[in-house]
């Protein structure tokens, strides 16, 4: 890949399988579909792990608990298929309470393990607040704190986990991390002729939007930046940290 400091168009050459660890259903349509359409196009595996099961996802008192996770499971596996992406998988840890337990970052390290990743998309685990009018989900920060906690020091290291290699799950150390959200981008990913097939998959939540219209509006508004012949283009950006 490119040691440049900001990236517009990634080289992922040298990447086979990428792996999206997000907290919720939606989350990973939201932050990077974009750029996992374009993997996706490009013959890459790319993977979906929804950490929690989104069972907090709506204000509607007659829909039940378990009738929410079931719904928010069918909605995310739809907008997936609408990237290309082929596998999802659902860690089940309950909505709103997500925490870098050792349970679940032993979980996390089997899939990495098993995957075999080159890639890996994440949320940035110090973001508080976003703009001047959101506080970022807790669920949110500490998705990331699960899998950074489990890509290091755990994947790559035979001494966690040594169960792990009768199963034949065997250390893992992947090439590169996109961090999103992060202060201090490197990465930003064009997906202008993407974005399109990014709010198709966005709005296969459904249990999500009262206005998808009104809500689908607001996105174009704010993602778009004008470039200097007067068109918008759209950009999903990452800070990029490489491992050798």
């Amino acid at each position: 890949m490119s040691n440049d400091s900001v990236i517009t168009t990634p080289d992922w050459s040298d990447i086979k399988r990428a792996l999206v660890i997000v907290a919720h259903p939606d989350d990973a349509d939201f932050i990077c579909s974009g750029t996992c359409i374009q993997m996706a196009r490009q013959g890459i595996e790319v993977t979906y792990m929804v950490l929690t099961n989104g069972d907090k996802g709506n204000h509607n008192p007659e829909i039940t608990r378990n009738q929410l996770v079931a719904m928010r499971m069918i909605e995310q596996r739809h907008a997936a298929q609408v990237c290309g992406i082929n596998e999802v998988l659902f860690m089940g840890e309950e909505d709103g309470f997500l925490r870098p337990k050792r349970s679940i970052r032993k979980r996390v390290t089997r899939e990495i393990r098993r995957i075999r990743p080159e890639l890996i998309i994440c949320t940035h685990p110090d973001r508080y607040f976003v703009g001047e009018g959101y506080i970022n989900h807790p669920d949110h920060r500490n998705a990331g704190l699960v899998a950074i906690e489990a890509i290091f020091p755990a994947a790559d290291n035979p001494m966690f986990y040594p169960d792990m290699a009768n199963e034949g799950y065997h250390p893992h150390k992947i090439k590169y991390l996109y961090v999103h959200g992060h202060e201090q981008p490197n990465v930003r990913v064009d997906i202008t002729g993407e974005l399109e097939t990014k709010i198709e998959a966005i709005l296969c939540h459904k249990s999500q939007f009262e206005d998808p219209n009104a809500a689908q509006k607001r996105w174009r508004e704010t993602w778009a930046e004008k470039q200097e012949d007067g068109t918008s283009h759209y950009f999903e950006a990452y800070k990029l940290m490489k491992f050798g």
